[in-house]
């Protein structure tokens, strides 16, 4: 197979998207690489799209713009292979547009849609595309199990960006305070924090060197189908916050993206010293969350629940680290004392045991990654999507 692999590809951390590429690119005897931030490489694919067997499209191309996906849009359908288009970041947003995601994916027109929301949230989601939505979730890493006998010098380890305000949804933020909470009470030793992020060998080798992780499944139970519920939030921040409401598509945002991570986070200082920031970063307090929150009528707009397995919760089952995660269907992929420990109240005896127990923590641990491994794989994922699309 002659495999085009279309990204956005920027000064991110997700390692989840490396692995996504790399499954597809073992998946096939050749391929071409177009990073669409890159003019020549847009030229590039506009001339090639009709030589591949297959285009895929990773998540970076929709996850923070929609500005990737009308480039996209300009191919003809008629004069190009077969598209499978990955979907990024699937919330609802007051500064990313919905309407405008999913017009441009109705005119790229893609044969799959491969989503990460549960199968009937993304199907109802992208109803109107006409294209077939295939559910895509994360995949067990291709890394190595480490050795059991290996000490740990981390109880509990965490990296995660605070859930923003207006996912609508705060289970995670509260999660994970309250599971350190239990091992500060415990005397554990806790490595935490929610605005640094790792490169993928620093997240990994974190997790290896981490007993336990603790989280929630990802994303909202309000995912929205369009943009009106957000109209009264934008009016607000344009009458409050006038120069902090950038949105994400605003003009110069993508040359912003396409800065060094170092110059991004300076100029993020400059620019929050004069009271300029874009909108999606912007922190209000819990009073003002309140009168956010107080401008949404959920009963004039449809919802779905996007509640999701993310590839944090996979990452660990990889690297042996056990996780205490809040209850949730996690995609039906995980399930609870088996891959996981829920985080409930008439579990805390049980997890205050298993801290005094590495060899027991360890085995379950084992047990967990035996048990996934064989069908949940990156490669595995690629090959249900090569299926479907037969």
């Amino acid at each position: 197979m002659y495999l085009g692999l279309i990204e956005a590809r920027y000064d991110y951390q997700l390692s989840y998207l490396d692995q996504w590429a790399l499954a597809w690119q073992e998946a096939s005897t050749k391929f071409e690489t177009f990073n669409l931030i890159k003019t020549e490489d847009v030229k590039r694919l506009q001339k090639m799209c009709r030589d591949f067997d297959l285009l895929v499209v990773l998540h970076s191309v929709s996850a923070d713009s929609n500005s990737w996906l009308n480039q996209l849009a300009s191919l003809s359908h008629a004069d190009r292979a077969p598209i499978i288009l990955f979907v990024g970041n699937e919330f609802s947003s007051p500064f990313l547009s919905t309407d405008s995601r999913l017009n441009l994916i109705t005119q790229v027109s893609p044969e799959i849609i491969a989503s990460q929301l549960p199968l009937e949230c993304a199907s109802w989601l992208y109803e109107k595309t006409r294209s077939n939505v295939v559910a895509a979730p994360p995949g067990i890493p291709n890394i190595a199990f480490p050795k059991l006998s290996k000490t740990r010098d981390i109880d509990l380890g965490y990296r995660g960006f605070p859930y923003p305000w207006y996912l609508l949804d705060d289970e995670r933020n509260n999660t994970v305070n309250e599971v350190v909470e239990l091992f500060n009470m415990n005397q554990k030793r806790i490595d935490i924090s929610f605005f640094r992020r790792f490169n993928s060998i620093q997240w990994f080798e974190f997790l290896k060197n981490s007993n336990f992780t603790a989280s929630t499944e990802a994303g909202s139970k309000f995912v929205f189908r369009g943009d009106d519920v957000w109209r009264p939030i934008q009016e607000y921040f344009q009458s409050h916050h006038k120069f902090s409401a950038i949105k994400n598509d605003a003009s110069g945002m993508n040359f912003f993206r396409r800065l060094p991570g170092p110059a991004k986070r300076l100029l993020k200082r400059v620019t929050s010293t004069i009271g300029v920031n874009q909108a999606s970063l912007y922190k209000p307090d819990a009073e003002e969350i309140q009168i956010l929150e107080s401008l949404i009528d959920f009963s004039k707009h449809e919802y779905r629940d996007g509640k999701a397995i993310s590839s944090r919760h996979l990452d660990a089952i990889v690297c042996g680290t056990w996780q205490i995660l809040k209850p949730g269907a996690y995609n039906d992929i995980l399930k609870p004392n088996k891959h996981f420990t829920p985080w409930e109240p008439s579990e805390i005896p049980r997890i205050q045991e298993m801290m005094k127990k590495d060899g027991l923590l360890h085995s379950k641990a084992l047990a967990a990654w035996e048990d996934l491994s064989p069908n949940h794989s990156y490669r595995s994922r690629v090959n249900k999507l090569l299926q479907n699309l037969r």
